[in-house]
């Protein structure tokens, strides 16, 4: 303990004196007299107060150490997942939830000293109370989440050591074994379940398109892992709602194997379908929970359709037709004009509605009739259109007949080209067309485009997201052009040429997807179509898996797209047996609401949202989900001792068996430094921020002058 002041304690003793001083003179002669107790008396309280007020002037802080024991902890995390849960069903022993039970009811916790804090974990991590406590019911494992909470948690703590029962089969989240070796206390492991290897069939993988297209066949590779079946024969079913897509019949090899198994199914209409892979379920396997898996898979009704249009026969034609075949998901119909009026693939189509997209690859050129132009035209202004130039368009008919369309137009028509490098513009590093992670000064290594020398100009409500550089020299005319009017999506590439991007020499080999990768981003930005709901409301997720929350995230805005927080956002799920469950989101500010419906069984739902406001209807949202059941917990079946074992040793702990728990206490006295900890905090205390002396110093001037009043003196 010590006293310290602002000003030096010399300085306070010389004033002291000096208030001594004056006191006595002012008391030694008293007016009347007084006797020599009541002077001393008076003295007394004028020096006290003087005292405690020269005392605080000089800002005295008093400090005093202070100890606190905190004594050792043991976080004990216990695996709660629905893998320990199996147990062959020939079996003698108890069945697994109960073994477990009772090795954290027998836990020598008491013997360890210190204290101990249990939590159950499988996805989440959360408190355990008792080992009556434990459901089994997690449908993932994540080991690393689990320390991480543990060390976050108790990071007031003492924390000395860890003591992790698990059966080791972590499927979700960080390596566990990485985060052991950065892991501040030793993590000490017990291995629950069987290690040893049971007779059983299980489907480890399904491997499918997530997106599918009606009418078009879907091909499914399923992954049949066998043990100690040798020359049996299963049959891998594919099944939706009771009905048989596709099945095959195969033999099961000998040992543990794994067999690949291909199916396949016709969609027959859009949404989300849900289906089911089977394999028969032979007596005497470890289990059939992992006998089958469900998975769900989005049908669109159709590929996006895309018109190409091309002035003549070249191979900026031939490279864009190759780029558009080459996406599965696009359908392309492509007309060259021939002579004017013909095309080389006959007759193109007299209405453009049943597209998706319009690709002008030199078109117009100078063959192009005039009554089919103006029928392109129309169609441009209510379908996306992608315009690039070519040697062959003819720049009259562009500038007279496609000025109301385009994003760019030129001004003065020279028929020159010259050859410029690609620059993408400070704008254009921000759009999505032009998102390749590529470093934008290895883009000038790529070929230049023939770029014609007409003055061209951007519309006002255009974007210019690149522009040319030619010989070394930087320049604002436009090279990529975007626009986006009236709900309606265009974009121009005023270089021709791009053919040289896809057949790039050996030592440009890595900018080769460059070409690609942008092409599609354009095509992708093009035909998505621009959101312009007043209410807005979709699951987090398209497909929840097994016990995990389904949640839905909304927007709500007024008819100049501004917030609403005030609406009255109604949700209703519809269930696969047409079932309907009313909801009301939650609002959460700046025109955003959310809703938490917990888990919900498998199968595809509906759902339906309204929102309103004083009464009045502000606009509604629909659409589907589908929730799928998750075998991860089945896919192995046996403890996995030596990931527990490399935990625990990467760490500086140890590995038990259920048999070795006597001997924990020694083991974590042993090897971790499992001993209370003195914390010593200095405190400080401003002794002129206590009102008590200000109370005391008013208290002696106060009888004082009751004093001095009482004797007669002014």
């Amino acid at each position: 303990m010590s006293l310290s002041f602002g000003l030096s304690p010399w300085l306070l003793a010389l004033c002291l004196l000096m208030a001594a001083g004056l006191t006595y003179w002012t008391y030694k002669r008293s007016v009347p007299r007084v006797s020599m107790g009541r002077r001393a008396l008076l003295m007394s309280l004028r020096m006290g107060a003087l005292f405690l007020i020269l005392l605080l002037l000089f800002e005295p802080i008093w400090r005093q150490f202070q100890q606190e024991d905190q004594p050792p902890v043991l976080a004990v995390l216990v695996d709660d997942s629905q893998s320990l849960t199996l147990t062959p069903e020939e079996s003698l022993s108890p069945d697994l939830p109960t073994a477990t039970r009772a090795v954290v009811s027998t836990l020598p916790l008491n013997s360890v000293g210190g204290a101990s804090r249990l939590f159950s974990f499988s996805n989440t991590v959360s408190p355990l109370s008792t080992p009556d406590s434990l459901r089994f019911e997690g449908s993932r494992t994540n080991i690393a989440q689990a320390l991480d909470f543990a060390r976050d948690e108790l990071a007031d703590e003492n924390l000395r050591g860890v003591l992790l029962l698990s059966d080791g089969q972590s499927n979700t989240g960080r390596n566990p074994i990485y985060l052991a070796e950065r892991y501040p206390v030793p993590i000490f492991t017990i291995a629950l379940g069987d290690t040893t290897r049971h007779r059983d069939i299980q489907i480890r993988r399904v491997t499918t398109n997530e997106i599918a297209y009606v009418d078009t066949e879907l091909p499914l590779q399923v992954g049949i892992r066998a043990e100690d079946f040798a020359d049996e024969q299963v049959a891998v079913t594919l099944i939706q709602q009771g009905q048989v897509l596709s099945n095959q019949t195969i033999q099961l090899p000998e040992g543990a194997s794994e067999v690949e198994v291909d199916l396949s199914f016709t969609p027959t209409r859009e949404g989300y379908q849900q289906l089911t892979v089977a394999v028969t379920e032979l007596p005497g396997e470890m289990t059939y929970r992992n006998n089958s898996e469900t998975f769900t898979v989005r049908v669109l009704e159709n590929k996006r359709r895309i018109l190409l249009l091309g002035a003549a026969p070249s191979p900026d034609v031939a490279a864009i037709r190759t780029l558009l075949q080459g996406d599965p998901q696009v359908e392309v119909s492509s007309f060259v004009q021939k002579q004017r009026g013909t095309f080389y693939q006959g007759a193109p189509p007299t209405s453009f509605e049943s597209y998706d997209a319009i690709v002008l690859v030199g078109y117009p050129g100078r063959f192009a009739e005039p009554t089919f132009t103006q029928q392109v035209v129309a169609a441009t202004e209510s379908t996306p259109t992608l315009f690039m130039l070519t040697r062959q368009t003819d720049l009259n008919i562009l500038r007279t007949q496609f000025e109301a369309v385009l994003p760019v137009l030129p001004v003065r028509r020279r028929q020159t080209f010259a050859e410029a490098s690609f620059v993408t513009t400070p704008r254009g590093l921000q759009h999505p067309i032009l998102e390749t992670n590529e470093d934008q000064s290895r883009l000038r290594q790529l070929p230049p485009l023939y770029y014609n020398e007409s003055r061209w100009e951007a519309s006002p409500d255009a974007r210019v997201l690149a522009t040319i550089d030619v010989r070394g020299i930087a320049l604002d005319d436009p090279m990529l052009v975007v626009r986006e009017r009236s709900g309606s999506r265009t974009a121009a590439l005023l270089g021709a040429g791009t053919w040289r991007w896809q057949n790039l020499p050996e030592d440009l080999e890595t900018l080769t997807p460059f070409w690609p990768r942008v092409f599609a981003n354009l095509m992708q930005w093009l035909t998505t179509p621009e959101d312009n709901r007043r209410v807005r409301v979709q699951p987090v997720t398209d497909i929840f898996n097994g016990n995990e929350a389904v949640s839905f995230g909304g927007q709500v805005y007024d008819e100049s797209l501004q917030p609403i927080n005030d609406a009255s956002l109604t949700l209703k799920i519809t269930a696969p047996d047409d079932t309907e469950f009313p909801y009301t989101m939650n609002a959460v500010g700046n025109g955003r609401y959310v809703l938490d419906v917990g888990s919900l069984p498998e199968g595809t739902y509906r759902y339906e949202a309204e929102a309103e406001r004083r009464g009045g209807m502000l606009g509604g949202d629909q659409g589907t989900f589908a929730v799928g059941a998750l075998a991860l917990e089945f896919k192995e079946t046996r403890a996995d001792v030596a990931v527990l074992r490399q935990i625990a040793q990467r760490s500086g702990g140890a590995f038990l068996t259920a048999e070795m728990l006597p001997t924990l206490p020694d083991l974590i006295r042993q090897q971790a430094d499992f001993e209370p900890v003195v914390y010593e905090d200095l405190l400080e205390t401003k002794l002129w921020h206590i009102y008590w002396f200000l109370a005391a110093i008013m208290v002696l001037l106060t009888l004082e002058w009751f004093f001095r009043k009482r004797s007669g003196m002014v």
